[in-house]
Formats: C-alpha cells, structure tokens, sequence
C-alpha cells in the first residue's frame, strides 16, 4: 500500500509542476493513471482550500517507515556480516584442522604399510628358510639311510673275507693234493678279490706250493703268515670303519637334529607370530584407512560448507546493495514530492 500511496505522490507532484514533457510519456504508457492525474489537477483548481495534512502525514510517516527499513537492513546486514564471519572462521579452523589429520593419517598410513610389507618380505623370507631347511634335512636324512647301508655291506665284506681267511687257514693245515690247493685259491679268490695288495702274493705263493708238490712247508708257512696278516688287517680295517661311521653318525645326528630344532621354531614361533604381527598390521592399516577416509570427507564437508558460506555472503552483500538502494530511491522521491508541495504553496 506504501508503493502504491508513494506512486501517487510521483504522479501528485508532475500534476502541480504541470511537466508537460512527463505527462505526455505518462499519458501515452499510462493512460489511466493519467486520467486520475488530470481528475486530481482539476480537484486542485477548483479548491485550493483543500486540507493535504493527511496525505502530508501519510508521507512523513512513510519516509519515517522507510528510513526506519534502512536503519534496521543495515543493522541487520552488520549482525550478518559479522554471524558470516564468524561462521567462515569456523569452517576455515575445521578445515586446517582436518588438512593436519589428513597429512598425518596418511603418513601413519604410509609407516603402516611400509610395516606389513616389512613382515610380509621377513615371511617369506622364513617360509623359503622353512622349505631349506626342510630339504637339507631329508637330504642328510636319506644320506644317514644310505651311508649306514652302506657301512652295514662294508663290514658284511669284512666279516666275510675274515670267515674265509680262517677256513683258508684251517684247509693249508691239511693240504694233501692239487685240488685241495685249488680249493684254497678259490676261496681266496672269491672272498679277498678287492684285497689285491694280499690277494697277489697268495697267488704266487700258492703257485710254487704247486710246483714243489706241496713239500715246501717254507712256502705253506709264507701263506699261513700271509693270510694271518691279512686277517689282521681286515680288523683294524673293519675296526676303522666303525669308528669313522660311528663319527660320521653322531655329527649327522647332530646336525639331524639342529634342522629339526629349527624346523620346530620356525613352524611353532616363527612362522605364527609373523602372520599374527600381518593380521594385526592389516586390521591397523583397515582402521587407519577409515580415519583416513573419514578426515577427508569431513575436510571436503567443511571445504563446501565455507563455499556456500562464502556463496551466501555474496548473494546476502547483493541484496543489501539493492534494498539500500530502493530505499535511498524512495526517499529521494519522497523528497522531491516534498519540494513539489513546497513550490505549489502546499505547506507541509
């Protein structure tokens, strides 16, 4: 209703200055405005007694309603402008703060990972221990097998080259003809073929028995003294090797056992508490990457809430500027009616 009273004071005020010029353009785009305009001079003439306090008073308190809007969108726009403030203050503080969690979240993260792989890269480093170990230990494990099969024929040779030996022995105390001799040499052959540094000098010895017609008991006691030589040897020889092997044993059996010790901790100690410490780092790194996550979208929540604040300002500074200037507007029209009724004699 204040516009529209404010209006007919515009139209008011081009009536008592009688502006030609206005009242053709007001005429032409508003004729029926114009037709009140031209009632309302006609009024004027006809009375110039006509009583304007009202519409005087209805202008002072319009000017006072005005002024007043100002006052108040004014006030109103600094407790704004200082609320905004405050508010992209506060976005800008979480917005530091969440930067700093951020940064610090993903260098955790980073320690953390650079961590698991640590562990991962130590167990692998234990399983390929693990499957080393493994094989080194059945490897010794079969070569025990072997090697005390091997001792077990050996010292079968032994026994049995020391059995024919003594059979030798008792047959050259009763030789009586060739066959028996060959009998002899056989034996020999058969039992002491890889005692050759022995085996050869009883061959050539038994060969001049032979050839003396088995009276040359210088020569039967040369085979005797031979043959227990070789018997003697093939003790200490047998003898050595059970010791040797018996050696040979005890420091596989040690070694045996070493791998299976490691085998133990590696299986039972090792190898668990590796994967444990993985698990562990995996739930920290899932945990750490939630916060992460979690720090990130806050900081882009508070990036866009300080944007509308931001935005919100703009659009709020734009329409103080333009409710500032409708008021200035409105009150230099009022103004202007104002010095219209002053220079048509109307006293205010």
């Amino acid at each position: 209703m204040k516009y529209l009273v404010l209006f007919a004071l515009v139209l008011l005020t081009i009536a008592v200055n009688d502006n030609q010029t206005k009242q053709k353009s007001i005429e032409e785009q508003h004729p029926s405005l114009f037709r009140a305009l031209k009632n309302m001079a006609l009024l004027q003439e006809q009375s110039q007694q006509l009583d304007y306090s009202r519409l005087i008073n209805a202008i002072n308190d319009l000017e006072s309603e005005i002024t007043q809007n100002k006052e108040d969108e004014n006030t109103s726009f600094n407790k704004d402008f200082l609320s905004n403030n405050a508010d992209q203050e506060f976005y800008e503080n979480q917005i530091t703060q969440y930067q700093v969690e951020v940064a610090q979240h993903e260098v955790d993260l980073a320690d953390l990972t650079e961590a698991r792989n640590t562990l991962q890269s130590l167990l692998n480093d234990a399983i390929k221990e693990q499957q080393d170990v493994t094989l080194l230990r059945n490897q010794l494990d079969q070569q025990m097998k072997t090697d005390a099969a091997n001792t077990a024929a050996q010292l079968q040779e032994y026994d049995d080259s020391a059995a024919a030996i003594d059979e030798a022995l008792n047959m050259l105390t009763s030789l009586k003809n060739a066959d028996s001799l060959v009998q002899v040499n056989d034996k020999l052959k058969t039992h002491l073929s890889k005692q050759k540094v022995f085996f050869q000098p009883l061959i050539v010895a038994l060969a001049e028995i032979a050839q003396s017609n088995f009276a040359n008991q210088e020569l039967i006691s040369k085979v005797t003294k031979l043959l227990n030589q070789l018997r003697t040897s093939l003790l200490e020889s047998r003898l050595q090797l059970v010791v040797s092997s018996q050696g040979l044993e005890t420091m596989n059996k040690e070694l045996l056992a070493t791998y299976d010790s490691k085998l133990n901790v590696l299986s039972t100690v090792v190898l668990p508490d590796f994967r444990e410490n993985i698990e562990i780092k995996d739930a920290e790194i899932k945990a750490k990457s939630n916060l992460l996550n979690d720090a990130r979208s806050n900081l882009q929540d508070s990036q866009d809430n300080l944007k509308a604040t931001q935005d919100a300002w703009i659009v709020r500074a734009n329409l103080n500027s333009k409710l500032i200037q409708q008021y200035d507007n409105d009150l230099s029209l009022i103004q202007q009616v104002k010095q219209s009724f002053d220079r048509a004699g109307i006293k205010q």
